[in-house]
């Protein structure tokens, strides 16, 4: 790839999270999470960045 990369659009971030589901809220069914591990990483167009930086060669750093 030559020439330069521009990604346009929102960067968002984007939260993994793992927990244990032991109740229901008490005003409507919904399970409550009891939050153990979360993630952060990037989304959307901070996503595509991330890619299109790794595959961009050492030099053009």
């Amino acid at each position: 790839m030559r020439g330069p990369v521009v990604v346009v659009g929102d960067t968002l971030l984007d939260r993994d999270v793992e927990g244990v589901v032991n109740r229901l809220c008490p005003d409507s069914p919904v399970p409550v999470l009891d939050e153990t591990v979360a993630t952060d990483r990037p989304g959307g167009a901070g996503l595509a960045a991330v890619f299109a930086a790794a595959q961009a060669p050492r030099w053009c750093w």
